[in-house]
C-alpha cells in the first residue's frame, strides 16, 4: 500500500479513484492518457466538415498553459496568465507572442480568468492580489492592489461595475463620479 504522503502529496490520490490504494487497469489508462496529453494553446478554423485534424489548425503555442484560467480575447490581443503570475499576450491572428512578463507583486497561483473592461484587463491571483493592465498587446501594469482574502472565482462585469467574490466577501467596484 502507498504511504499516506504518497497518496496525499502526489497525483496518486487523484488517479486512485476507487481509493483502493492500487491503480486498476482503467485508473492506470486514465493516468497514462492524462500525463501524456499535449499541453498548449491553438487556434482553429471554424466551419469545416469531416476530419480536419491538420488542416483546421491555424497556429499552435506549444508551451505550458494554465490549468484553470481561460484566455481572454480583448482589444485585439489574446491574454493568458499562467499558474505563477506570468502574463502573456499574443497576436490572435498569428499566435506570435507580443509580450511576456511577470505581474510584479502578484506572484501566486491563478484560478480566476482574466476579464476585460474599459480598455483594461483585470487579473486576480489566489491570494487576492488584483493587477490592472492596459489592454494592448504591449500591455503595462497600471495598478496592483490586495483584497486581503483568497479569490478563486472569475470577476463578473455588468453595467460598468466589476463584481469580485473572495472567500468571505462579495465586492462591487465602480468608477466614482
Amino acid at each position: 500500500m502507498p504511504s499516506e504522503k504518497l497518496k496525499n502529496e502526489t497525483y496518486f490520490g487523484f488517479f486512485d479513484t476507487d481509493k483502493s490504494g492500487k491503480l486498476n487497469q482503467k485508473e492506470y489508462n486514465n493516468a497514462r492518457a492524462m500525463m501524456s496529453a499535449e499541453n498548449g494553446l491553438l487556434s482553429i478554423t471554424l466551419g469545416g466538415k469531416g476530419d480536419m485534424s491538420a488542416s483546421a489548425i491555424k497556429w499552435k503555442y506549444q508551451k505550458p498553459v494554465p490549468q484553470v484560467p481561460s484566455t481572454l480575447l480583448y482589444q485585439g490581443a489574446l491574454f493568458m496568465v499562467n499558474d505563477s503570475g506570468i502574463l502573456i499576450s499574443f497576436d490572435p491572428a498569428t499566435g506570435n507572442v507580443i509580450k511576456q512578463g511577470r505581474l510584479k507583486g502578484a506572484i501566486d497561483k491563478y484560478f480566476a480568468s482574466p476579464v476585460g473592461a474599459d480598455g483594461k484587463v483585470y487579473l486576480i491571483s489566489q491570494d487576492g492580489t488584483v493587477s490592472v493592465v492596459k489592454a494592448s498587446g504591449d500591455w503595462e501594469v497600471l495598478a496592483v492592489n490586495s483584497l486581503g482574502d483568497e479569490v478563486f472565482a472569475t470577476p463578473a462585469i455588468s453595467d460598468g461595475m466589476i463584481y469580485v467574490r473572495t472567500q468571505s466577501t462579495l465586492y462591487c467596484f465602480a468608477k466614482s463620479n
